[in-house]
């Protein structure tokens, strides 16, 4: 409830500014978006998360600074635990003056792979890949830190990223020696096959030192093939994307875990979409899980960009006697300023 009230004061502290500063122009108003996700999940096994619950809040806050700098803060609502919390996702700072290079400082989600960089409202599925799940947590790799971005001159497009982060994911680092900082790296390649057709290719890697003193490190893979024809691209599109997740932990939790997710997804029509997704964790022995295998298929129905109804089926075989099947009913709207989401 304490979070609740927080939320409130905010909310109302910013629409009253925003009328205070509207006599001095707009310019001094951040953009302000909301993104709301209501979700209705049963299951045949684990039913810990079944019935209807509203499973996201996101408040979203972006401006220029000045012509320097441009800033973005995005707090998120979710339950935790059975009570809703109310915390800071996503707070940085970039610059847009520099020349060939883009400098970032504060809160982000890591470049490593592409689904990680991505918030719920924008999961292809509505729920995280498995590997991503188990390897990276619910949370995903968030850090705070400062990064550098820059375009590699090549014929085709290409951008390498850099962190040096503080490393404070619980499994994966979390050192009590403040002094030992986690390092997250990603080179990012993107082909114009043909005026409809593009093919984008991404390679990930972190490390860092964990609780046990020792190296957690972290490779990413990632494909994607995506096709939209020139005329009728309003009606048909598809997509194909595949990526691949191992972490290597030393020390008392010593633990090697990787897995694979693919997906495809067709526009038949202008607002109806249809998505089969194929999981696999435990490409090599791991000490902690089982092999998991997933199954997902997603019928999707979106009347604008601002609203999407998406309803899932998926089978998991975790070894047990019998698989669990799950189905889940998501319901996506967003108001105010809403930025355009990754390519």
């Amino acid at each position: 409830m304490k979070n609740f009230y927080i939320l409130l004061v905010l909310l109302v502290s910013t629409a009253a500014y925003g009328k205070k500063l509207q006599s001095r122009g707009n310019s001094f108003n951040p953009d302000i978006g909301i993104n709301v996700l209501f979700l209705n999940q049963d299951s045949d096994r684990d039913t810990s998360e079944d019935g209807m619950n509203l499973q996201e809040a996101e408040l979203q806050f972006s401006s220029d600074v000045d012509a320097y700098f441009t800033a973005k803060a995005l707090f998120a609502v979710a339950k935790e635990e059975g009570s809703y919390g109310f915390e800071p996702e996503e707070v940085y700072v970039e610059t847009i003056a520099l020349p060939h290079v883009t400098l970032r400082v504060g809160k982000s989600k890591m470049p490593l792979g592409k689904h990680n960089q991505l918030h719920t409202h924008a999961f292809p599925f509505i729920n995280a890949p498995l590997a991503n799940e188990t390897i990276l947590g619910d949370e995903g790799l968030n850090e705070t830190g400062v990064g550098a971005s820059a375009l590699i001159p090549l014929p085709w497009f290409s951008e390498f990223n850099f962190s040096y982060t503080q490393g404070e994911n619980e499994d994966l680092f979390n050192s009590d020696r403040k002094a030992n900082k986690a390092l997250v790296a990603r080179l990012n390649n993107l082909w114009d096959l043909s005026d409809s057709m593009t093919l984008e290719l991404g390679f990930s890697g972190a490390e860092g030192k964990n609780s046990d003193h020792l190296d957690t490190k972290l490779f990413g893979a990632d494909l994607t093939l995506k096709w939209r024809p020139v005329a009728g691209g309003k009606y048909r599109s598809f997509e194909w994307a595949s990526e691949f997740l191992e972490k290597d932990r030393e020390g008392a939790t010593d633990d090697k875990l990787s897995g694979v997710v693919s997906h495809l997804k067709y526009q038949m029509a202008q607002r109806w979409y249809v998505q089969y997704r194929y999981d696999y964790l435990g490409l090599n022995e791991s000490k902690t899980i089982d092999a998991v295998k997933r199954h997902t298929g997603l019928v999707a129905f979106l009347p604008s960009e601002f609203s999407g109804i998406r309803l899932q089926y998926e089978t998991i075989d975790d070894g047990q006697t019998k698989d669990e099947k799950r189905v889940s009913l998501q319901f996506n709207i967003s108001i105010g300023a809403h930025p355009a989401h990754a390519y």
